[in-house]
């Protein structure tokens, strides 16, 4: 898995990229739901846990991009 880092001054991470694929999980019912793996460490730094896991999913159709974000995080949606 390839990681592209971006680092300030002080060795703060600013940006990581990572490749992951998209997994497909197959429901009792035969339907399909599709599925994505986050990093355990973007997860801890985003202040998320077993008690505090909601987030809010964006979609931008022009842009094709998913924005995920802890729910009620004071950052606004991308512009479309």
């Amino acid at each position: 898995m390839e990681q592209k880092k971006k680092r300030t001054s002080k060795k703060e991470i600013v940006k990581e990229v990572r490749e992951s694929k998209l997994i497909f999980t197959r429901t009792g019912i035969s339907s399909i739901t599709p599925r994505v793996s986050l990093p355990t460490m973007w997860v801890k730094h985003m202040g998320l846990s077993t008690d505090d896991k909601d987030l809010e999913l964006v979609y931008s159709p022009r842009t094709k991009k998913i924005t995920i974000r802890k729910k009620g995080s004071e950052e606004t949606a991308e512009k479309e």
